[in-house]
């Protein structure tokens, strides 16, 4: 089939690393590499909204939070950021990773955030202050390279977080993810 529509926003020639849909539609946002989210509308090919913050051009991964009125990204700088899409302004930094991340979810009640970055550790914060709550570290398989996780996701309930890696999924309980800093594994 035939594209639809293009839509430009980021800087010429520079990838766009990530794309999500808003959960209520008509939105999406994308995630590029000259250190900007971008927020689309639909029916506009150019964006209606640069998040601008962070200080690595390679901002990786870009979700929705389920009420729709804000995203959260994962960078390079080590940091995730949750973005006010009307105001364009950044509400909470998501900070305690040792190097780059490359994933972001937020829990489908919307209280959380998990990131993975390239220490191959998975962060969760607390979306309500931004606080640390927790750090999921992976066993490394003989012969995995550090950094590996290829894919985080939450249950649909928000208790289970499933992480992709070399050769394996875990699956993490994560109902007590906000008590403490612990390691269920």
């Amino acid at each position: 089939g035939a594209a639809l529509a293009v839509y430009r926003g980021h800087a010429p020639g520079t990838p766009v690393w990530s794309v999500s849909s808003a959960p209520c539609g008509y939105y999406f946002a994308t995630a590029g590499s000259d250190y900007t989210a971008r927020i689309f509308a639909t029916d506009r090919c150019t964006s209606v909204r640069v998040l601008s913050g962070h200080v690595s051009p390679n901002v990786n991964c870009v979700t929705w939070h389920p009420n729709c009125n804000y995203v959260v990204t994962a960078s390079d700088d080590k940091t995730c950021r949750m973005w006010d899409i009307q105001t364009g302004r950044c509400v909470r930094l998501l900070s305690g990773s040792s190097r780059g991340l490359n994933l972001v979810r937020v829990s489908p009640s919307g209280r959380y955030a998990a990131g993975a970055g390239y220490d191959n550790v998975v962060r969760i914060w607390d979306l309500g202050n931004g606080r640390l709550v927790n750090e999921l570290r992976p066993e490394q398989s003989p012969g995995q390279v550090e950094g590996s996780i290829q894919s985080i996701a939450f249950s649909s309930c928000g208790a289970a977080l499933a992480v992709s890696g070399t050769n394996c999924v875990r699956i993490w309980d994560v109902r007590g993810a906000g008590n403490h800093l612990s390691n269920p594994d």
